[in-house]
């Protein structure tokens, strides 16, 4: 509920939060400057932070935990392609000129009223002519979309395909090499095991022998829907009956052993009172799909100017061109010297030109100027290490380990390397800290089950 609301037409389809305002890259620019321009209408640098603080928000409640700088830039891009969409719909809009009714804008705003609640609508500081203004737009998009896609027509058949399941395990011998040498020793090595499977139960052999993470579960896959996995191995699986074990079934990945476990098929009471439901969905789906086409369509002839320099080098590692990427970067840098994130961001141009020196130097100034950051200090280590560097890789691994007391995760990976290079000091001192982290969460675990308990005992005493 974002002010300003109206920005927002097509959130909806194209699944972007908007934005509320702050700023993480920006250098103290000018909020109306332009950071890039659809055929000619500006984006200014106050719709991208605005639309780029929702969507790190988004991401932090989704996620949760610190989202690092190079996962901020991806969101602030996105934020930006979310504005590029917003403005090439709006300038559509403008040309097609949609005109709804007054009795369907007002049912429309009587719902939003309805679904949000005035007070709230109220305490955001939405007007009434903002509000009829958004619910107008939303209208327009429908109509938009309707007329882009047309009536679409699904058959029973996709009707049938969308619903049906199968629940298969599968042993996998992987191939990691082109050479026919390694397909023809997996090719060996499957027809072994799929001889043992005669007097040898499936999971145990799947335990034993698969290359895949299923393994553990004894090749356990769970319920697979049409279009969840490769071709081969998606027609394989939904011909087989249940207790059925297939031949060899070669995909990209290798050869797979496959067991079918069950099948939900589209019959019975179920599924008729799914059906039409599952109709609706496939509709939408495929309204969505072509409404993306004609939006990537229209992107392509559109002129997209882009004028903030960090978006333009992030455009530009997006399409590997890396050393466009560097220079864009470094003209940020001109805007902005003190930010940590842009050096770490050219410091991975570098690393992309094989310029493994000159990322280290960015990295290290990354640091100089972000001292506090675990992300940045991880970064760094990794690099040295690469470098063959393992003095300052560990002192530097060390650093992150203390900046990060709460990131399990980045505690047990930090760990790992510190294994591998062999230092068991470090590695006593990086477990100490995955401890305190264990015993901070099973104190949290406890408090939560005492606060249940103690609920529990109050509703006990109400109900007596």
């Amino acid at each position: 509920m974002a002010k300003p609301l109206i920005i927002l037409i097509c959130v909806a389809f194209l699944g972007g939060a908007l934005y509320i305002g702050g700023s993480f890259f920006g250098g103290g620019r000018d909020a109306y400057a332009s950071v890039a321009t659809v055929n000619g209408r500006p984006i200014t640098l106050a719709a991208l932070e605005n639309a780029y603080f929702q969507e790190a928000m988004y991401y932090q409640m989704l996620y949760g935990g610190q989202l690092s700088s190079s996962v901020l830039e991806r969101i602030r891009y996105e934020a930006f392609d979310i504005l590029v969409n917003n403005s090439l719909i709006e300038q559509e809009l403008e040309v097609r000129k949609y005109k709804p009714e007054q009795a369907e804008i007002q049912q429309e705003l009587d719902a939003l009223v309805e679904n949000y609640g005035r007070e709230t609508l109220d305490s955001y500081g939405y007007t009434d002519a903002e509000l009829r203004a958004y619910v107008t737009q939303q209208l327009q998009f429908k109509q938009l979309v309707d007329d882009l896609t047309g009536e679409i027509t699904i058959n029973d058949q996709a009707v049938k395909d969308s619903y049906e399941q199968v629940r298969a395990s599968h042993i996998l011998i992987k191939v990691e090499s082109e050479e026919t040498e390694a397909w023809d020793h997996a090719k060996t090595v499957a027809e072994e095991i799929r001889q043992k499977l005669d007097a040898m139960e499936f999971e145990e052999a799947a335990r034993i022998y698969s290359d895949d993470s299923s393994a553990s579960s004894g090749g356990d896959l769970g319920f697979i829907h049409r279009g969840d996995t490769v071709e081969p191995f998606e027609q394989a699986v939904f011909s087989m009956e249940v207790g059925e074990i297939s031949d060899l079934v070669k995909t990209d990945f290798g050869y797979h052993i496959i067991k079918v476990t069950d099948k939900i098929l589209a019959e019975g009471d179920e599924f008729e009172a799914e059906k039409e439901s599952l109709r609706e969905q496939l509709v939408e789906q495929e309204r969505i799909k072509l409404f993306n086409d004609w939006l990537l369509g229209q992107k392509g002839k559109a002129e997209i100017v882009i004028l903030d320099h960090q978006l333009l080098a992030y455009d530009y590692m997006l399409n590997g061109e890396y050393e466009q990427a560097a220079a864009a970067y470094q003209k940020a840098l001109e805007e902005n010297p003190s930010n940590p994130y842009l050096y770490a961001s050219l410091g991975q141009a570098h690393l992309y030109l094989d310029q493994l020196d000159e990322a280290i130097a960015k990295y290290e100034k990354a640091v100089e100027l972000g001292p506090n950051d675990g992300q940045l200090h991880l970064a760094l280590a990794s690099l040295y290490m690469e470098a063959g560097r393992n003095d300052e890789a560990i002192t530097t691994f060390l650093k992150a380990s203390e900046l990060s007391t709460s990131d399990l995760f980045a505690q047990m990976m930090i760990r790992s390397v510190l294994a591998e290079l062999g230092d068991e000091d470090a590695v006593a001192v990086v477990d100490e800290r995955i401890e305190a982290i264990q015993e901070m969460y099973n104190q949290i675990e406890e408090d939560a089950e005492a606060g249940e308990s103690t609920e529990d005992a109050g509703t006990d005493e109400s109900a007596a």
